[in-house]
Order: C-alpha cells, then structure tokens, then sequence
C-alpha cells in the first residue's frame, strides 16, 4: 500500500467518524426537541435548525449532489481490487465467494 492508498483509507475513515457524530448529534437533537414537546415548550426555531442541519448533511454526504473532498465509493473499490489483484491468495478466495454468490 502506497502513501496515496493509506491517505484515501485514512480520509474514508475521518468520513465515516464525521458522519457518525453527525448523525449522533441529530438524534440528540430529535429526542430533545420530542421532551420539550411532551413538555408543552414549543419551539420553532430549534425545529428549523435542526431541519437545516438534517438537510445540509443529506446534501454534503450524497454522492450525487455534492461530494466536496469526500471519498466516494467507488475510489475505496478500485483500492480494495488493487490490493486484492496484487495478491495471489486473496485472488483465488476472491474469486471463490464471487463464483458462489
């Protein structure tokens, strides 16, 4: 594994950690703002946040609409082929699950 393939593993996994904050962040959100509900305290604008929020983070983590410096799929596949070709062994199981399914 080269220097390039270890710096677009290491982007994937700061990705998948700030996605995963992210989404931990907004159910924090979602469930405060079901208390303040049950609670009687209405609060629009706490609701507009979040939505924007929510949205925000669809539009930045879809590959399709824009994806500004993140690793796409695709570029983590090619990367797992390269290194599963280079390699006899993980070839030949490789190609054993994929003949099976």
């Amino acid at each position: 594994m080269n220097e390039r393939d270890l710096k677009l593993v290491m982007r994937a996994k700061r990705q998948i950690d700030r996605e995963a904050s992210l989404r931990s962040f907004l159910w924090v959100g979602l469930v405060f703002c079901a208390v303040l509900r049950m609670l009687g305290i209405v609060a629009p604008s706490l609701y507009i946040l979040l939505f924007v929020i929510l949205f925000v983070s669809l539009v930045l983590n879809s590959e399709v609409i824009a994806s500004f410096g993140m690793v796409s799929k695709t570029d983590l596949v090619s990367l797992i082929e390269k290194h599963i070709h280079n390699n006899p062994k993980v070839l030949a199981r490789y190609a054993g699950v994929k003949s099976k399914s």
